[in-house]
């Protein structure tokens, strides 16, 4: 069972005595660490690939790169800005769906095909039900539903914008998107963790980079405590994401 782990912060605990290893894909060259968790063989990918804003990342060629490595399911990670009052900085979220509002990124591996997958449940069902017991049980404060808008960046939002989208998403984020759609059209499952590490403009006085390292950083242990624990749950199953293509050709 080959399992993948994508965030944007090196998360020490989950990573430690992992070797890197380059894998070229069509889309370009990735870097990743390999290693194994307990009898798992998992794979780590730095979605960053060194400092590369969330606009620039190359996410075709991250995903494809985890498909080449044998990988079939995939635990995100990434840090949000909160549309929601009862959703505070330090709570997790384990979006079940998503809002794109990204302006400029390459999001198919199907561009000369007529290939429509179905993103009814965008995020897989089982690893979801995996991420939720796991918080659950370790007691910490979290949410297991919200709709995720992602946005383009490298800025952040500006005060009208988090008015708009506040009246129907509950957290702001830049790269689960694509991210989630181009797992599904490889047919991997792929679910999400979101540290929420402030509240969106206008929701507080300022924002500040500062503000999502301290958070990340106070939370680094939980989160891979829990992420370490899912990996170990996660079994050789069957599921509808293995099998997005299936009449998915107009």
């Amino acid at each position: 069972m080959r399992i993948g782990i994508i965030s944007g912060h090196k998360i020490r605990e989950i990573a430690r005595g992992f070797n890197d290893i380059e894998i070229e894909t069509r889309y370009g060259r990735v870097v990743l660490s390999a290693g194994r968790i307990g009898k798992k063989d998992v794979f780590f990918l730095n979605r960053h690939q060194g400092d590369l804003p969330p606009h620039r990342i190359n996410y075709l060629a991250n995903i494809e790169a985890l498909r080449l490595a044998g990988v079939k399911s995939i635990i995100s990670m990434g840090t949000v800005g909160s549309l929601n009052p009862e959703i505070e900085p330090g709570m997790l979220v384990i979006p079940d769906d998503f809002i794109d509002f990204t302006k400029k990124r390459i999001s198919t591996f199907f561009d000369d095909s007529r290939i429509h997958v179905d993103m009814s449940e965008p995020f897989c069902p089982h690893l979801r039900k995996i991420l939720i017991d796991v918080c659950r049980e370790k007691g910490v404060a979290f949410r297991e539903k919200g709709i995720y808008l992602a946005t383009e960046g490298p800025r952040l939002e500006t005060k009208a914008e988090i008015n708009l989208f506040k009246g129907f998403a509950d957290v702001v984020g830049m790269t689960v998107f694509p991210e989630v759609v181009l797992a599904r059209e490889r047919e991997m499952c792929y679910s999400s963790i979101c540290l929420v590490c402030n509240m969106a403009a206008g929701m507080q006085d300022r924002l500040s980079a500062d503000e999502i390292k301290r958070i990340f950083m106070e939370k680094e242990e939980t989160i891979a405590d829990i992420i370490l624990e899912a990996v170990k749950r996660i079994d050789d199953y069957d599921c509808e994401c293995r099998h997005a293509l299936k009449g998915a050709r107009l």
